[in-house]
């Protein structure tokens, strides 16, 4: 290890620089992590480097760094080795942990901040585990119960994880996307249609009778997709939003279904778990559970491209370039 550290920083809209910074020293409660892989998240991380952030709010991550609106050292899913650990750490040496933390290829770290990767989750695959508690925290704020007709928009990383969570006590679930190739991918979900947006209406008519879907889960970040929620979802059924809009303005039409249907529409944001559930929902039982969930889940489908970790800019770019074409992208710490 060397007193300096290499990390990724946003200096401007669609613009990134590795930047070279020291390392701190070690706090007794701290550990010391040698980064493996990171994962970029192709929705809200993407939104900051775009510049679509709308408030200093917005970009504040547990070990973020800088100032509104650039430069900004943001990011929030790597998985590392610990190196050294304080007296008073959760962690020993040489243990796998997971760390909301910024694309960085070592950093220090309160061990309160990291969680234990189990020892039956490959490296990579544990990148995925915040995306996956994002999909858990939705559902843990709108359950699926058992017989209801769940509809899932968008079928990025969160949305399809946001499937197969819902596949587990859904009767019917229809997924939506306009992309082929996602929507080829959702197929392993099991779900009864996997539709183009245009033939959202005919399959969710089918498939309830006409009555329309008891949840509707967005995870498109497109108003279309929103506004096509409220058309779809019955008689005071749920919509759970969680994509993150941005700055994005979204004009919606609400008459005659959300007022006549006595919809609610319900923002799922993982920086906290729901109203009710603190008491026995921890951040810790909340990773633990999406951990095992993803254990079940071929996560190695949902990378479709691989970066040395010192080309991350033309990570940044293929996704913001070829959104169509990429899911999960993986920075490699360890290629030259």
């Amino acid at each position: 290890m060397t007193a300096t550290a290499h990390a990724v920083w946003f200096t401007g809209p669609r613009r990134m620089e590795m930047r070279e910074e020291a390392l701190r020293p070690l706090q007794e409660d701290e550990v010391l992590v040698a980064t493996l892989y990171s994962l970029v998240s192709p929705g809200t991380e993407m939104s900051i480097y775009r510049g679509e952030a709308s408030s200093p709010e917005e970009v504040q991550v547990p070990m973020g760094a800088g100032v509104f609106p650039f430069p900004l050292k943001y990011g929030y899913q790597v998985v590392g080795r610990v190196e050294a650990a304080g007296p008073a750490a959760a962690h020993a040496a040489g243990d796998i942990v997971f760390a909301n933390h910024p694309h960085q290829d070592q950093f220090t770290i309160p061990s309160e901040l990291t969680f234990a990767v189990p020892a039956e989750l490959d490296a990579k695959a544990a990148t995925f585990a915040n995306l996956l508690t994002v999909a858990l925290n939705g559902l843990l704020d709108v359950p699926v119960r058992i017989g209801d007709c769940v509809a899932v928009s968008g079928l990025g990383i969160v949305g399809t994880f946001a499937a197969h969570l819902a596949r587990r006590t859904a009767d019917k679930i229809v997924l939506i996307d306009p992309v082929s190739q996602r929507r080829e991918f959702a197929r392993s979900v099991a779900a009864d249609a996997v539709v183009d947006p245009s033939d959202a209406h005919e399959a969710i008519n089918e498939l309830t009778q006409g009555r329309g879907v008891d949840i509707f889960i967005e995870a498109s970040g497109a108003a279309p997709a929103l506004q096509n929620a409220i058309n779809e979802t019955g008689v005071e059924g749920t919509i759970v939003v969680l994509s993150y809009y941005a700055n994005r303005k979204v004009a919606l039409s609400l008459a005659p279904e959300f007022h006549a249907r006595r919809q609610r529409i319900v923002s799922s944001m993982v920086a906290m778990v729901g109203s009710g559930l603190q008491p026995r929902w921890s951040r810790q039982r909340r990773f633990d559970v999406a951990t095992r969930a993803l254990a079940g889940i071929d996560t190695s489908q949902m990378i479709t491209h691989e970066f040395p970790f010192r080309e991350a800019r033309a990570a940044y770019e293929l996704i913001d370039q070829h959104p169509a074409d990429v899911l999960g992208v993986i920075l490699d710490y360890a290629r030259a």
